[in-house]
C-alpha cells in the first residue's frame, strides 16, 4: 500500500459538546438508541395535543414510571393547569383525581418554587382526601423553561419507587427536548399569557371604563311600522244591509263622485214603495175632507187629523227616499281606494258605521309605528325616526315623530304597544308597505342605556 505524503494533514476529529453540570450517560447502547429515537418521535408531532398525549404515554420506555401528569400555566393566574394525563384520552378538570394534583402543584410552587426539579413524596406534600388511596407515593416535578428560562409548564410524574440520579438526568434532558418542540408549535410562546395591570393601568382602565359608561347616547328602540294615508276618508256603511257589489279594484285609483259600492236594494225599493202608497192614500184621504169640509159636521173635524197622518206618510216616504240613494255610495273626493280585496266585502252583511274602504291621496302618507309597552320611552314631537322597509332593505327613510299616544293597545299580534304617528321626511314608500322603524329619544348615559331594560325586569321581578 502507498504510504501518505509526509506533508498531509490527518482527517478532523468531530468534538461534540457537552453541557456544564451534566453527568457521563449510563446505560447501554439500547438505551441511548431510544433516547435518540422519542426525541425525534417528539419533534415530529403536528400539534401541541398529540405532542402531549405522546409524551404522557411514551415516555416509559425512557424512563418507568405508573402515571404522569402534564401541566400548564393558565393565560390568567398563577395556578398551573393539567392538560394531559398518561392512560386517559381527555382531561376532565372537575375530576377529584386532577383537582387534586393542580391543588399539589399549588403547594409545591408556594413552598419550592417550580423552575426547577423536585422530588418529593406524596404523603409529605399532600394531604388531600382525594389522594388517601392513590398508590404511587414518590414524585417527581421536572419544569418546561421558554427561551428567557422562565418555567410555562411542567411534568409531574409518579410512581412507587424513589427515583435514582441518572433518571433525573435523563428527564431532564427530554423535558428540554420536549420544551423546545412545544414552543416551536406555538412560535415560541408556549402560553399566551394576559398580563397583570399594575396600580397606574388599573386607574387608568377604571377611569377609562366610567368615561364609557357615561358617554351619552341616544335612548332607541325597534317597533314594527306600517305605510298609512295620512287623511284618508273612510267609507262606512250608512246602515245595516248587504253589499251587493263593490264597483272599483283594490288600490285603484278613483274620481270624485265615481261609484263605489252599492247595496242590496230589494228590501229597501219595496219599503220606499209602501211608504209611496202610504203616502198617496194619505193624500187622497186629506183631499176628500177637504172637498166636504162645507158638508157634513164630522169630516170637518177628522181634517187636522188626517193631515197629521198625511205628513208623517210624507216623512216616511220622504226617509224611504234617502235610504233607498244612499244604498250607491259615491266616492267623495278622487284618489286611491284602499282595501282588501273584494271577495271580503261582496255579499257580505253589515251593520251601521262598519268600515268598508278608504279613500286617500298617495301623496299624503304617514307612517303607523306600535312601540311595544316593553320599549317605552320619552319621545317628543320631532324627534327621529329611521324606517327600513321589507320591499326596500338596503336604504333608510327618514321621519319625524308627529305624536304618540298616551295609552297602550293590544296589536293584531296579542303585544301590548303605543301608536306613534311619524311623518315622512325623505322618500315616498307606498301605502300598505311594512317594515321595521327605529325610534330616537333622548340623550342619556351609555351605562343607563345598557341596563334599562335588566333594572326593568329585575325590579319587575322582585316587585321593587
Amino acid at each position: 500500500m502507498a504510504a501518505s505524503p509526509p506533508d498531509s494533514d490527518p482527517a478532523p476529529i468531530a468534538i461534540l459538546p457537552v453541557a456544564s453540570g451534566a453527568a457521563p450517560i449510563s446505560g447501554d447502547a439500547n438505551m441511548l438508541a431510544s433516547l435518540l429515537q422519542f426525541e425525534a418521535e417528539v419533534r415530529r408531532q403536528p400539534g401541541v395535543a398529540e405532542l402531549h398525549y405522546h409524551v404522557a404515554n411514551e415516555l416509559r420506555r425512557i424512563l418507568p414510571y405508573e402515571q404522569m401528569f402534564i401541566a400548564r400555566q393558565p393565560r390568567i393566574g398563577d395556578d398551573f393547569h393539567i392538560v394531559c394525563a398518561s392512560s386517559i384520552s381527555s382531561v376532565d378538570r372537575n375530576a377529584p383525581l386532577i383537582q387534586a394534583m393542580e391543588k399539589l402543584i399549588a403547594k409545591l410552587a408556594k413552598n419550592d418554587g417550580l423552575d426547577r426539579p423536585h422530588d418529593f413524596t406524596l404523603g409529605a406534600m399532600s394531604e388531600d382526601p382525594a389522594l388517601a388511596e392513590y398508590p404511587y407515593g414518590e414524585c417527581r416535578w421536572q419544569p418546561l423553561l421558554d427561551s428567557e428560562e422562565k418555567v410555562f409548564g411542567g411534568l409531574l410524574v409518579m410512581r412507587e419507587t424513589p427515583f435514582r440520579e441518572g433518571e433525573g438526568y435523563r428527564l431532564t434532558r427530554l423535558s428540554e427536548t420536549v420544551s423546545h418542540s412545544w414552543r416551536a408549535l406555538t412560535g415560541d410562546k408556549p402560553v399566551k399569557r394576559i398580563g397583570r395591570f399594575g396600580r397606574k393601568e388599573k386607574i387608568g382602565v377604571m377611569v377609562a371604563l366610567l368615561v364609557i359608561a357615561l358617554f351619552p347616547v341616544r335612548m332607541t328602540a325597534l317597533a314594527p311600522v306600517e305605510v298609512v294615508a295620512a287623511r284618508p276618508f273612510m267609507v262606512a256603511a250608512p246602515f245595516s244591509g248587504v253589499i251587493s257589489r263593490v264597483h272599483v279594484a283594490p288600490n285603484a285609483a278613483v274620481e270624485e263622485g265615481a261609484l263605489l259600492v252599492s247595496f242590496d236594494d230589494v228590501k229597501l225599493s219595496n219599503e220606499l214603495k209602501l211608504a209611496q202608497e202610504k203616502l198617496a192614500v194619505a193624500k187622497a184621504r186629506v183631499d176628500r175632507s177637504t172637498s166636504t169640509a162645507f158638508g157634513e159636521d164630522d169630516e170637518t173635524r177628522e181634517i187636522a187629523t188626517l193631515r197629521a197622518e198625511y205628513e208623517l206618510a210624507q216623512a216616511d216616504y220622504n226617509f224611504a227616499n234617502d235610504v233607498m240613494g244612499l244604498s250607491q255610495i259615491k266616492a267623495p273626493r278622487a284618489g286611491m281606494a284602499i282595501y282588501s280585496d273584494r271577495r271580503d266585502w261582496e255579499g257580505r252583511a253589515v251593520n251601521v258605521g262598519d268600515p268598508i274602504l278608504q279613500v286617500a291621496d298617495p301623496g299624503q302618507i304617514a307612517l303607523r309605528i306600535d312601540l311595544p309597552a316593553a320599549e317605552q320611552m320619552a319621545l317628543d314631537r320631532g324627534s327621529r325616526v329611521k324606517v327600513w322597509l321589507d320591499a326596500q332593505p338596503l336604504w333608510a327613510i327618514e321621519g319625524k315623530v308627529e305624536h304618540a299616544s298616551y295609552q297602550a293597545r293590544q296589536t293584531a299580534e296579542g303585544i301590548l304597544a303605543f301608536a306613534v304617528t311619524a311623518q315622512p321626511t325623505s322618500g315616498n314608500p307606498r301605502i300598505g308597505s311594512r317594515g321595521t322603524a327605529k325610534l330616537y329619544g333622548e340623550w342619556v348615559p351609555l351605562i343607563y342605556s345598557l341596563l334599562k331594560r335588566p333594572i326593568a325586569s329585575f325590579r319587575q321581578t322582585i316587585g321593587l
